[in-house]
């Protein structure tokens, strides 16, 4: 044990990152190994706990570096910054869905905003879920880890390219998964999935930067942006057929809603630079703070 404590106090990075992906993967496997039906217990062992992983990954590489836990564990609840960051992890997500929506109409995709009728109680109740069990719990590990620890040696646009890309990866047993919609889509799709995972991962970073280090800011982006889909006014009846939802109907959405990530990303970056305000971030180490 003492070997091993050792090892992952020298390889703070690399051991978040095995964890991750042996925690969420073995999760993940064992489901569609079983071939488990959907159920309750299905979703709680691949859609809650396995995205539980980073989170779990980086509480045990922080504990095992003897690092001040409760201090680290304070950026989950830091919610005093500045209201832009709140605009942002919210606004951006919702313009993205609507401007994705706004291409595919004019497209002449399935889209219909004669009923765009949004709930907004319905939307924020979503969020809400979209942050604790629905996605965003991912990120006290991603962000909250990964994103600090790895632009102190690369700065703020590689850290967050490295993670979106091994993000990326992470979620690939879904794609495996009979009962995941990921598997489902055309190969367009999928493809676009891993290129837009990576645009969003430099908006989370530079949202977890510019906010000072609040990992709660880029828990509510991150289910902001699970959630926000709901806001496109699908035309149902061309997209669902026999209740069955036609993915190809919806590969020009996926691809639009991917290129408006990635040029706002573009947008960000050009604007606060590569840094993605990482000098406003909290020290890779907390122990190391004054």
């Amino acid at each position: 044990m003492l070997a091993i404590s050792s090892w992952i106090r020298s390889n703070r990075v690399v051991a978040f990152f095995l964890l991750t992906f042996a925690i969420s993967w073995s999760l993940n496997g064992l489901v569609i190994g079983l071939g488990m039906e959907p159920s309750w217990t299905r979703w709680i062992l691949s859609g809650f706990l396995s995205a539980t992983g980073p989170a779990i990954a980086a509480v045990i590489v922080v504990h095992v570096s003897e690092d001040d836990l409760r201090e680290w564990m304070r950026g989950i609840v830091r919610w005093r910054v500045h209201p832009k960051w709140y605009v942002a992890a919210i606004g951006i997500p919702a313009g993205i869905a609507l401007g994705a929506a706004g291409v595919v109409a004019v497209l002449g995709g399935p889209i219909d905003f004669g009923a765009f009728s949004p709930n907004v109680l319905t939307l924020a109740f979503g969020i809400i879920l979209g942050t604790f069990i629905g996605g965003g719990q991912e990120e006290i590990g991603w962000r909250g880890f990964a994103q600090p620890e790895l632009q102190q040696r690369y700065g703020g646009l590689v850290a967050a390219v490295i993670i979106g890309i091994l993000w990326g990866l992470w979620h690939l047993p879904l794609f495996f998964d009979p009962a995941a919609p990921h598997a489902q889509w055309p190969l367009a799709s999928q493809l676009a999935y891993f290129v837009g995972i990576t645009g969003f991962s430099v908006l989370l970073a530079w949202v977890y930067n510019g906010s000072g280090g609040s990992i709660l800011l880029v828990m509510i982006m991150h289910g902001s942006e699970n959630a926000l889909g709901a806001l496109v006014p699908l035309d149902v009846d061309l997209v669902i057929v026999d209740g069955i939802p036609d993915w190809g109907m919806l590969v020009t959405l996926t691809v639009s809603h991917v290129v408006l990530t990635v040029v706002v990303a573009l947008l960000v970056i050009g604007i606060v630079g590569t840094s993605l305000r990482a000098e406003n971030g909290p020290p890779a180490r907390i122990r190391d703070a004054t």
